[in-house]
């Protein structure tokens, strides 16, 4: 008798602590009702992608601004209509005549296919010593001076790297590099600042990659913090840059990256230096086709020659760093591309454009969907929860399936979702993209439970009362939440 109890008793425990739908139900309103998020805005949905049913649900049409979570949105689209296997080029080439005397009388070219990761230390074994390469393809053709001068091309894309959307305090900081057709180093240059004690002014002691006329109008202080609380104001093309805020006291050499100006020139004076320090003699400095047609109005375009084509690492490789590690600038090159493979147009509103009518083509409701970039640092982008799981079905169910589950971070173990989630059930069972800006936190992705349910969810708030990391606490609940359902 006691023993048919102890069973009735673990069995009621079982049942007690078994995780339901309504659980989930009851666990978003309870953080709606959190005083917090009085004034918040919270758009959420959760599917059974094995039953299509829907799990919960709460202002699940509500259209709001999805920070980078607009990366699950640009990635998807790419590798539906690029193919995961797509490669971007950047070409060498050489106008005019090698004569016998061993003289180019005419111009090199760096003719960009709109590569975001040309130079990047993420990909430092793919593209190796690519400048030195470069210089030596030149020299194989027997040149050994050029009557003219190296010239960046990155006209595939617009002369206007940054979206119009785009707020002017995030333009001159390494995550507001836009995209450019010949992009090096992700658009990306260090400085090292040097600080003493607290009030003090700061010191740069180095920039790298040097960079031509780039000057720094220096207005950091020494504070008592362990972060970078420093911001570099500047525009495209704009040389002169205010660097203003903090940084820690008594550092000799603290890191700040900033955005390059003009990354389609750097890449012609690294050339241009290359070719000089292998004793090649050139007649004019390096320049740019935007350069050239500003200042003389209009650009010729004489026949070129190829030297030499330097490939990216394959889609699926940019779209996995661009949502495991939310790469911006990856994220606005795919914006840029897919414009150019709809309409041969390489710029925000060519990409937009095409992706919005993509998913309106694929039976998504786009009423509220507003897209104005690729990685979701505009706050112009609107979008629903619904949406959001929405395209996740439709990953789901995709060839490309794997390739885009696999780029997801995974809480409690990789990328942006290394912290979430941590010794709980949702630990390896959600795979989604978190997004954060300033009032705004959002994660969509995939979750599977505890009894094997494979559900798509998306969670975005805007305008909470409290802390980024209090909001995401409260956030995680739901994931955790999500990951025990077991019956």
């Amino acid at each position: 008798m006691r023993s048919l109890i102890f069973i009735f008793l673990l069995i009621f425990a079982f049942t007690l602590k078994s995780q339901t739908t309504k659980d989930v139900r009851l666990a978003i309103q309870k953080m709606a009702a959190d005083n917090d998020l009085k004034n918040a805005s919270i758009s959420f949905y959760a599917l059974d992608l094995d039953s299509n049913k829907v799990i919960a649900g709460l202002g699940s049409n509500k259209s709001l601004v999805p920070a980078s979570t607009m990366k699950l949105v640009t990635t998807a689209t790419a590798l539906e209509l690029l193919g995961a296997g797509k490669r971007f080029s950047t070409y060498i080439k050489y106008s005019g005549e090698i004569d016998t005397n061993c003289v180019l009388n005419g111009n090199i070219y760096i003719v960009g296919g709109g590569d975001p990761c040309l130079g990047s230390v993420r990909f430092a074994e793919h593209y190796g010593s690519f400048i030195n390469k470069w210089a030596n393809e030149i020299i194989q053709l027997g040149i050994d001076s050029i009557n003219g001068r190296v010239i960046g091309d990155a006209s595939i894309f617009s002369e206007q790297m940054i979206p119009a959307t785009w707020i002017w305090g995030d333009l001159g900081n390494y995550y507001g590099a836009g995209p450019c057709g010949l992009s090096i180093y992700e658009n990306k240059c260090n400085l090292e600042l040097q600080s003493g004690k607290r009030g003090d002014s700061t010191e740069i002691t180095c920039v790298y990659p040097y960079i031509p006329n780039l000057k720094f109008d220096n207005y950091v202080k020494s504070m008592i913090t362990k972060n970078d609380l420093s911001y570099i104001f500047g525009a495209p093309y704009q040389e002169n840059r205010i660097i203003k805020g903090g940084i820690p006291t008594n550092k000799e050499n603290f890191m700040v990256r900033g955005s390059i100006p003009d990354p389609a020139y750097l890449a012609a004076f690294e050339l241009d230096m290359g070719l000089r320090g292998l004793g090649i003699k050139l007649a004019n400095p390096s320049t740019t086709i935007r350069k050239i047609k500003f200042e003389t109005g209009s650009v010729t375009k004489p026949k070129r020659n190829m030297i030499t084509t330097t490939r990216s690492p394959k889609l699926i490789s940019i779209v996995d760093l661009t949502n495991m590690n939310s790469v911006n600038l990856y994220a606005e090159h795919l914006m840029n591309q897919i414009g150019v493979f709809k309409y041969r147009s390489g710029d925000t509103g060519s990409g937009t454009q095409a992706t919005t009518f993509f998913w309106r083509d694929n039976e998504l409701d786009i009423d509220g969907m507003h897209i104005n970039d690729g990685s979701g640092l505009s706050r112009f982008n609107a979008i629903t929860a619904k949406q959001l799981v929405g395209i996740l079905k439709y990953m789901y169910y995709s060839e490309n399936k794997n390739i885009f589950i696999n780029s997801l971070p995974v809480a409690g173990k990789s990328g942006t979702l290394r912290n979430v989630g941590k010794g709980t059930a949702a630990a390896g069972r959600v795979k989604a993209k978190s997004g954060t800006m300033t009032r705004v936190k959002s994660y969509a992705g995939y979750v599977t439970t505890k009894n094997n349910r494979n559900i798509a969810f998306a969670i975005t708030i805007n305008n909470f009362n409290c802390t980024s990391f209090l909001m995401k606490k409260k956030m995680e609940k739901i994931m955790i939440k999500l990951a025990e359902i077991e019956k």
